[in-house]
């Protein structure tokens, strides 16, 4: 009975908390003694790879950048966070691993290798490619208490897609892209020096620098203009919304993308052969501004706009596919699209994806709509009706909403 009371008790303390260092979790750690690596870095050296961590600790959340050279990633990682730091470094926080340029050439593999197998790392880590520098370099340009290094890349990152300049792929989704096309785009930025923004920041901004391709063997590392970057967000259906200039006659429309849409369908002929893939991209925009003379209640004038915004993104879709197909590497997922909506007719081609994709037709048609001018005396649905008067257009906007 008293052995029953002891263990009731000790389970009690354990689970309230009221005891010294006694838990019934296995990984339990003292928040004042550990290290949250926010961002860590991996450069390629002569003898072998240098890492950064960059972590916050402490009430303040101070922020802190620390760095070890080894062998191998995993040599050098292991060697970092085993340092008398003052504190327990842990992964399990980690948003985004930055590689540099060299790195990514010759050991990209590795750093997937290390993110899937080390228990503390998640698969949703976002990978960056450092362009013109180290990746170490631009962690610690941008190291600062305000905002923090970890904060600013973070910033980048979740705003990529909205702005037409890239997105960030996780480890996890570069690595299948390999696996499956043998070929993943991934997201490159590069530093900048120019006047800071924050007077306790570094002396670097960091700015996009659109897609690289990397290939399974490391054998590649081609870098995307950003005409081809804003074409593969099309086709991969991976952006969210983008402002362009469009220039109509003697005005320049500035029109957001708010609406699209990209469907494929491949073609067979009656013997069983691929013989083209059709790109059908809807694309519905908003007029932000407009410089010059024009006028947006006249139907012509929208169409033009229309006509102008379809060949925007016509032209940015066909230079990434031309992109694709001079590489011959499928990093728009072609091959996946017909294995999804035709597994049986690809099976039957009895040829290697590899040989029929650098020739195979690719038709692109987009469908490009101004949805909203935010002329309160226009909108596309009232400005068909012509025959109404400019006092009817105003009472029948304003019954609508």
């Amino acid at each position: 009975m008293k052995k029953a009371i002891l263990l009731t008790l000790a389970l009690a303390l354990a689970l309230t908390g009221c005891s010294k260092g006694l838990t019934i979790f296995s990984n339990y750690r003292r928040i004042e003694n550990i290290e949250l690596v926010r961002a860590f870095t991996a450069d390629a050296r002569e003898d072998g790879v240098l890492v950064s961590i960059y972590g916050t600790a402490g009430e303040e959340n101070d922020a802190r950048m620390v760095e070890k050279s080894g062998p191998s990633l995993g040599t050098a990682m292991g060697e970092l966070l085993m340092m008398p730091l003052g504190r327990e470094a842990i992964l399990s926080h980690t948003e985004n691993m930055l590689i540099g340029e060299d790195m990514a050439r010759s050991r990209l593999n590795e750093c997937l290798d290390y993110v899937e197998r080390y228990s503390e790392t998640r698969l949703d880590i976002g990978l960056l490619i450092v362009r013109g520098s180290s990746a170490r370099d631009l962690l610690k340009g941008l190291s600062g208490s305000d905002p923090s290094a970890a904060d600013v890349i973070a910033g980048l990152a979740n705003h990529l897609d909205r702005v037409g300049e890239g997105t960030v792929f996780t480890c996890r989704e570069v690595a299948v892209s390999l696996l499956e096309n043998g070929v993943a785009l991934v997201q490159c930025v590069r530093g900048v020096e120019e006047e800071k923004l924050f007077d306790a920041r570094g002396d670097l901004n960091i700015e996009p620098a659109g897609f690289a391709v990397v290939t399974e063997d490391g054998q590649t590392l081609e870098f995307l203009t950003g005409e081809e970057t804003l074409g593969s967000l099309l086709l991969l259906s991976r952006l969210r919304s983008k402002n362009l200039d469009l220039t109509v006659e003697d005005a320049v429309f500035t029109v957001s993308l708010e609406e699209l849409k990209t469907a494929y369908e491949p073609v067979f002929d009656g013997d069983g052969a691929l013989t083209k893939m059709k790109v059908r991209i809807a694309a519905g925009a908003k007029l932000v501004s407009l410089r010059g003379v024009a006028d947006v209640t006249e139907k012509a004038c929208r169409e033009a706009v229309e006509r102008a915004l379809s060949e925007r993104l016509k032209a940015a879709a066909q230079a990434a596919v031309a992109r694709s197909q001079a590489l011959g590497l499928d990093f728009l997922d072609l091959h996946g699209v017909t294995a999804r909506k035709h597994p049986g007719k690809l099976a039957a081609l009895g040829r290697d994806w590899s040989e029929i994709f650098p020739a195979l037709p690719v038709e692109v048609e987009v469908e490009g709509a101004l949805r909203r001018t935010f002329d309160i005396m226009d909108s596309p649905e009232i400005a068909e009706k012509e025959e109404m008067t400019p006092w009817e257009k105003l009472t029948e906007s304003l019954k609508d909403n």
